[in-house]
């Protein structure tokens, strides 16, 4: 386990990062994966998709949630194939389909085809270059109920955020973790 402040530095909005923790450097924080579970928790998702699976710590968690929901399916997606493949291994007998591919290749209707229902909740942590991108490539799948949130969006990871923050379709609220996080509500 690794702390937040062995690879992230101090700043006014987070000025102690080694309250974090996370697996290695590129992984969430595991203090950010407890909050989406408990949101999963608390929204009651019929279906969540996630961008940027990594080794799938998050995938996991979501789709431990979601069995314990007794319903519910995550589709993520990750383009590296080995750790897509360390994911579907981890994720293995919970409700969770792992797409081996670019989520910006992946359709809405693909989507709807592998997880029927409503998209209750949307995580984004997949190339910072990409998040607001995908956000509109999803967005037909969200309404009014949906929730959404976006990894890395602290402000020494570049300008891409402000594009989510000032997106006419999302009301945002910025999380001051080690690595910044927003979560929003489509509107």
């Amino acid at each position: 386990m690794y702390s937040e402040a062995s690879f992230t530095r101090p700043r006014p909005d987070c000025p102690h990062p080694e309250r974090w923790t996370a697996l290695d450097p590129q992984a969430t924080e595991v203090e950010v994966i407890v909050l989406v579970a408990a949101l999963i928790g608390a929204l009651q998702p019929d279906v969540v998709i996630e961008t940027g699976t990594y080794t799938g710590a998050m995938a996991h968690t979501i789709g431990e949630q979601l069995r314990h929901n007794g319903q519910g399916r995550l589709v993520t997606m990750e383009p590296d194939v080995d750790r897509s493949r360390a994911a579907v291994e981890l994720c293995a007998g919970l409700p969770v389909t792992v797409l081996t591919r670019p989520s910006l290749d992946v359709s809405p209707d693909e989507i709807r085809s592998l997880a029927p229902g409503h998209v209750g909740f949307a995580w984004f942590d997949s190339l910072t270059e990409l998040r607001a991108a995908e956000f509109d490539h999803f967005l037909e799948l969200f309404d009014a109920r949906t929730v959404v949130g976006f990894h890395d969006a602290g402000p020494h990871h570049g300008p891409w955020s402000n594009r989510v923050r000032t997106h006419p379709r999302l009301r945002t609220i910025d999380l001051p973790t080690p690595r910044g996080c927003i979560l929003a509500q489509v509107v």
